[in-house]
């Protein structure tokens, strides 16, 4: 519980926040979306056990998400609960962004063992960054509107850094004549890419040291009590997990067979897929404000469902009927719209997460930031690993060949993958988050209903049992 208000934050300071932003969404990002192509068409995998790669990290995840979240969550205030852990993280996560996109020759067995233990490594330093880090949010500010504010900023750095590896099949076929084979030439671009997550998130290290909380009360215990205790009976918090659930599932379908569907179906250059996918993000730029906008004058949950309606309705109109094989105008336009989906899944649910925590607050007496991002993050990575590996059982079903002629039966097969289940995906996870009873109107009385309990004024929890099981 905070004792003290924090210092106001400089735009400086806000900014500098969003830096690790480009480290944390870039690198899983660029993984749901050239992961499986890597190790089909680059490492030659099968599409089935590439797959299988991404299972297997989170079920180390499992163990290690929540696990960091309580020890966050229990580390000393006075010296940090979670700044230290961006610390130290910050280099071997770069060096692991490197490893996960490069192939040093194993064959067989040898090659399989390698990328599943680089990809395990993957999730650890991707689970040391991103719950502490995304915690430190609901240290830094307990204002509705100004968590609405970092996770724009924060999605400002994600975008940046995918507008750059947007560019990858680009780089790595400019690479290539230099470098001497496609695998030497992957490897390099994540070499660079790597660097550059290592510095944003020392920068986000540096430029929030004074804001953490140095008063909190923190539990001593570690129990796997917390979460069942915590996250599974905060019911606006099951509903922010769904809606998450199933748009990281479409964002996993979407990206997962983007490749696939701009190579085979619309018979796309390397130049052209890089075209489409820089342009997007560069779109997606322009879609923050919009998206921040909804979030504070409409509510967060309005602003997801906007956000992903768009979505779907794209992926039904432009795969169907106006995507045309050799052009490029019109998936720009669709990926242009679309984006403020992929823009709202990091966007929203990152401030979000800190409404449902004070939910708990009031009931408990304890901030558990960590906790609650840490079963984010589970959710985050089984359902990205869940579905990515679907998404190569599928193409393995459907007769894809790496680099091959496909079948008429093949690309219908990823024409519906693409269109109809990021579709569907999208719809679901509109209807967990339009029934979220957490909007902002009733965020409002939750903060002060805290006001009074911090007062020792007497509150009754029933006045909130739509949020929260008592």
């Amino acid at each position: 519980m905070y004792q003290t208000k924090r210092a106001p934050m400089s735009k400086k300071t806000m900014i500098g926040y969003g830096a690790p932003g480009w480290a944390t969404l870039f690198t899983f990002t660029m993984f749901t979306t050239y992961g499986l192509y890597f190790f089909t068409d680059v490492v030659g995998l099968a599409a089935s056990f590439a797959g299988l790669i991404m299972t297997i990290g989170t079920l180390w995840d499992a163990v290690t998400d929540p696990v960091v979240g309580m020890l966050s969550d229990k580390s000393d205030p006075v010296k940090g609960r979670r700044r230290p852990y961006m610390f130290w993280v910050a280099i071997p996560f770069g060096i692991v962004t490197w490893l996960l996109f490069t192939d040093f020759g194993f064959e067989g067995t040898l090659s399989k063992a390698y990328f599943i233990i680089v990809a395990v490594i993957f999730y650890t330093a991707q689970t040391v960054l991103d719950i502490p880090y995304t915690a430190l949010a609901g240290e830094i500010t307990d204002d509705y509107d100004e968590r609405s504010k970092l996770g724009s900023i924060r999605i400002v750095w994600a975008l940046a850094a995918c507008i750059f590896g947007g560019g990858v099949m680009y780089f790595t076929s400019m690479l290539e004549p230099l470098t001497g084979s496609t695998q030497s030439a992957w490897s390099v671009c994540f070499a660079v890419f790597g660097l550059l997550c290592t510095v944003s998130i020392f920068i986000g290290w540096k430029a929030t040291d004074g804001y953490e909380n140095k008063e909190a009360i923190v539990s001593d215990k570690i129990s796997w009590n917390l979460i069942k205790e915590g996250p599974l009976k905060n019911r606006s918090f099951l509903h922010v997990a769904g809606g998450f659930i199933f748009g990281i599932m479409a964002q996993c379908v979407f990206l997962g067979t983007m490749v696939y569907y701009y190579s085979y179906n619309l018979a796309l250059s390397e130049g052209q897929i890089a075209t489409v996918n820089t342009l997007m993000w560069i779109i997606g730029l322009l879609w923050v404000y919009p998206v921040n906008w909804m979030s504070i004058h409409w509510s967060k949950k309005i602003s997801w469902s906007v956000s992903f309606g768009l979505w779907g309705l794209c992926m039904v109109l432009f795969p169907l009927v106006f995507n045309v094989p050799g052009k490029v105008v019109a998936p720009v336009i669709m990926c242009g719209i679309l984006v403020v989906g992929l823009n709202a899944l990091y966007q929203v649910v990152y401030a979000l997460i800190p409404d449902c925590v004070e939910v708990d607050e009031l009931k408990t007496g304890d901030r558990k930031e960590g906790i609650f991002y840490s079963a984010a993050t589970v959710s985050q990575k089984v359902a990205s690993a869940v579905t990515v590996s679907l998404v190569g059982m599928i193409l393995g079903i459907i007769g894809y060949q790496a680099g091959g002629v496909q079948t008429e039966e093949t690309l219908n097969g990823i024409l519906w993958l693409f269109a109809g289940g990021t579709t569907v995906c999208c719809l679901i996870s509109v209807l967990f988050m339009v029934t979220n009873p957490l909007d902002k109107k009733r965020h409002a009385e939750v903060v002060k209903a805290l006001e009074d309990k911090r007062a020792g004024k007497e509150i009754n929890l029933e006045d909130f049992k739509d949020l929260i099981r008592i």
